[in-house]
């Protein structure tokens, strides 16, 4: 499935696997994020939140998250959004190329991405997304790149969820489970005609 769906007249620049309906963003936090929603289902939490029309930061939580043998499955979710408005261009919405940019610099910072980028777009949105993990503590995260274009602005938002953890919970899909929870809403033309795949 793409990672948009049409929401009541918006683009669900889709973080969860299932496509959102009305009724699910009825049902959840809508945050205001520029000219879109921040959604927020479930049992997640707003710490804080700074919206401005030049930028804004959000930060929320949800529990520990256990599977059916009640181990901890996912450990606490702690995600911070920062998105900022400005003139667009081709280098800002270059998601792959801003990636690889900070790539060394996250690495000598620890943080050790798993798998390769998983990138989508088209002409108005390009998202880039990566799995890995980092210690002291010890924790999983997902970061998000995410450019979206409405002229003569761009909207540059980032977003990093963090899983922390005890001891290695095993093989588990951190992307679905923030996937799950989290979903930006945007009004946008048409969606991305592209399929979710890997970076390069």
């Amino acid at each position: 499935m793409g990672f948009a769906s049409h929401i009541a007249g918006t683009i669900s620049v889709s973080f969860c696997l299932l496509a959102a309906t009305p009724a699910i963003a009825q049902d959840a936090i809508q945050v205001p994020l520029f000219d879109g929603v921040l959604v927020l289902r479930g049992e997640v939490g707003l710490q804080d939140y700074v919206p401005d029309p030049e930028g804004t930061i959000a930060t929320f939580w949800r529990p520990v998250l256990f599977g059916t043998s009640e181990r901890p499955i996912g450990g606490r979710m702690d995600c911070r959004l920062g998105g900022v408005r400005q003139e667009d261009s081709d280098e800002l919405f270059d998601v792959r190329a801003r990636y690889e940019e900070n790539r060394s610099r996250r690495l000598n910072a620890g943080l050790l991405d798993e798998d390769d980028p998983l990138y989508e777009g088209n002409d108005e949105i390009a998202r880039l997304e990566v799995t890995g993990r980092a210690n002291d503590p010890h924790r999983h995260y997902v970061l998000t790149y995410l450019a979206m274009r409405a002229p003569p602005y761009l909207y540059d938002i980032r977003l990093n969820c963090e899983f922390k953890h005890l001891n290695d919970p095993g093989d588990v899909d951190y992307a679905a489970i923030m996937h799950q929870f989290v979903d930006i809403a945007v009004p946008l033309a048409a969606p991305p005609s592209t399929n979710f795949q890997p970076n390069g």
